[in-house]
């Protein structure tokens, strides 16, 4: 029955004909091939409205690139990679949860005539600012460090208070924190990732020059406030706002190569977290605890896709949502959940266990 409903009548010995399988074979072919090029009519521009947010997808496609390729030579960079182990660790944070979106869901189309491969291979584009945002913060993410650490050592503390090796004696520490309230709290930010807050709240300006002092030698040269304003800006709400802008605009720009697949709405919304993937292949390269597992990455992604989703079926169904409109309602709630997490001071989703890890 399958047969005849496919192929057409069937020989007296039961079998398929060349001719009914090579008709049924062109129908078939010919239904793909008008599927996928209503496909692409559809997610064409209408009005200006609709140009303008196709542009602006685009725009943030190569902004969250860029971003994730800067934050992932910079996690490189302190795991104690090269040049060349930077630059890579860099191009798999930026192109690598898109790339999983095309192996899984598929994106070439050998029935329009497009290049096959994923989609950097077909647009070296992608590749190219992956590539040249990795080797710009590789060469100037440590000249920056350097800088603020000699400007704080120079400025903040003064040239005239530095021992005669350039290193900070404990007296000149305690009266620059008393008198430099953004140094005290730049200390305390970079020594975040061993401590809690509230706990370096409480601690003196001399407790802290003592537990800075990693040598016991009872001054802090350049290169231990070097690490300390290297944590500073690795925790600093300057770089969570950096992940936040590239995680906002994967949230979009994953959703929409997803719909123009003409994927079912679920599989879409669920697109904007598999884009995050990037950031997990970045952490198991560089041996660091997993941030979309951890964090808010996944949550913030998807619920900003789903809003996507979402928005765009009831336009389709007529409501008047222009997609300008759809991509800041996105934008706005994955903003929204990361800086609610930022507020709170720890994840949004407790873990499966309880709210504390064990240590």
């Amino acid at each position: 029955d399958l047969l005849k409903k496919k192929l057409g009548e069937l020989n007296k010995d039961g079998r398929v004909t060349c001719n009914s399988f090579a008709v049924a074979s062109q129908s078939a072919l010919e239904d793909r091939t008008m599927k996928e090029i209503c496909l692409q009519v559809i997610e064409q521009p209408a009005n200006a409205a609709s140009s303008l947010g196709t542009g602006i997808v685009r725009l943030m496609d190569y902004v969250a690139l860029a971003l994730f390729s800067v934050v992932g030579t910079q996690v490189a960079g302190d795991a104690g990679f090269n040049l060349i182990g930077c630059t890579l660790v860099g191009c798999v944070a930026g192109l690598g949860g898109r790339t999983i979106n095309n192996v899984l869901y598929g994106n070439s189309s050998p029935l329009l005539k497009q290049l096959p491969g994923v989609f950097w291979a077909r647009n070296p584009l992608y590749l190219a600012v992956a590539i040249g945002s990795s080797l710009v913060t590789f060469f100037v993410w440590p000249i920056y460090c350097e800088k603020m650490s000699m400007y704080y050592l120079e400025t903040v503390i003064g040239k005239e208070k530095l021992e005669e090796d350039g290193s900070v004696g404990k007296d000149a520490f305690v009266i620059a924190c008393e008198r430099d309230g953004d140094f005290l709290n730049t200390i305390r930010i970079g020594m975040l990732p061993k401590m809690k807050m509230n706990a370096l709240q409480e601690m003196t300006a001399s407790n802290i020059f003592h537990y800075i002092d990693l040598d016991d030698s009872g001054t802090i040269d350049a290169q231990e406030l070097n690490l300390l304003v290297e944590e500073r800006v690795r925790n600093s709400w300057e770089m969570y706002a950096i992940d936040t802008a590239a995680l906002a605009s994967i949230s979009v720009a994953g959703v929409h190569g997803a719909i123009r697949m003409g994927l079912h709405p679920l599989v879409a919304a669920t697109s904007g977290v598999t884009m995050s993937l990037g950031g997990i292949l970045r952490d198991v390269f560089c041996g660091r605890d997993l941030a979309a597992a951890s964090q808010s990455y996944a949550f913030a992604t998807g619920a900003g896709s789903s809003v996507y989703v979402l928005t765009r079926e009831l336009a389709l169904r007529g409501y008047p949502i222009i997609a300008p409109f759809r991509i800041l309602l996105s934008i706005c709630t994955t903003v929204s959940l990361r800086y609610w997490e930022y507020v709170r001071g720890e994840p949004l989703l407790a873990p499966m266990h309880g709210r504390k890890s064990l240590e």
